[in-house]
């Protein structure tokens, strides 16, 4: 009687794994299929119960991206986290978890995070454009410029079109060569354009100096009275950010008499 009690336990035991196991990979199918058909409100309440039950790394992935698209992003971050700490090395979703996680990041003005993520994704040479762009940004945040030019120069720089390439330009810091190699494309407007939005935040001396290289040159490519004016008002900040005051004051009273 005993031995029966004890069989019919075994088969009961067996029947409730399999269920249970059943169970899982229908769910683990429902997140593919979810995230796939976009259906990020149906996949955050699927996963908060599955975690409610059991913390495992399929879920918390999932649930990443769901909380990821329905913009709740600093959620998102903290969840892939934790993902991170249980997800075994061979985790199906490890590649595309690093590859949000460089977005993530940002939003969760972490740049380490994506720092970490973007060198574990370069290391086995998966790096998409999406994530090298986050992986840049993240770098520039610390103040790593020396390391954003090189992912630059590796992976950007030939993607991208002559603006936004200048652009990226600017923020590492390189060398005038450089700086005005990037600039030759530009339209005299263009140039002007994205010198004025580098000079609206505080710079220092020595990025002001570099930045006049630029700027000098535009007083000669406008005629037309409106341009002249935003040139003589971006060589005036330079100057004063460079600690040239003669120079501040003349372009000062120029875009003044302008006016």
């Amino acid at each position: 009687m005993q031995r029966k009690h004890i069989l019919a336990y075994l088969l009961f035991s067996l029947f409730l794994f399999f269920l249970l196991s059943s169970c899982f990979l229908s769910s683990s199918g429902d997140g593919s299929r979810l995230a796939s058909e976009a259906k990020y409100g149906e996949l955050e309440r699927k996963t908060a119960l599955m975690l409610s039950k059991r913390i495992e790394a399929e879920p918390l992935y999932y649930r990443g991206v769901a909380l990821q698209q329905l913009d709740r992003k600093e959620d998102a971050y903290h969840v892939l986290k934790l993902y991170f700490a249980i997800a075994k090395g061979d985790d199906d979703h490890l590649v595309e978890a690093h590859r949000l996680m460089c977005l993530l990041s940002l939003d969760a003005n972490t740049p380490l995070s994506g720092i970490s993520s973007g060198r574990w994704l370069e290391e086995r040479m998966v790096l998409e454009e999406r994530e090298t762009r986050a992986y840049y940004q993240a770098l520039l945040m610390i103040g790593d410029s020396r390391e954003a030019a090189r992912i630059f120069e590796l992976y950007l720089k030939d993607t991208i079109e002559p603006y936004a390439y200048a652009q990226m330009v600017l923020g590492t810091l390189p060398d005038r060569e450089k700086l005005q190699k990037a600039f030759v494309p530009l339209s005299p407007l263009q140039q002007l354009t994205l010198l004025q939005s580098v000079a609206s935040d505080t710079l220092d001396q020595e990025r002001a100096t570099l930045l006049l290289s630029l700027a000098i040159p535009l007083e000669q490519a406008f005629e037309g009275r409106a341009e002249l004016v935003q040139v003589y008002s971006l060589l005036q900040a330079l100057y004063g950010y460079a600690d040239v005051r003669v120079q501040q004051r003349k372009y000062s009273t120029l875009a003044q008499n302008f006016l």
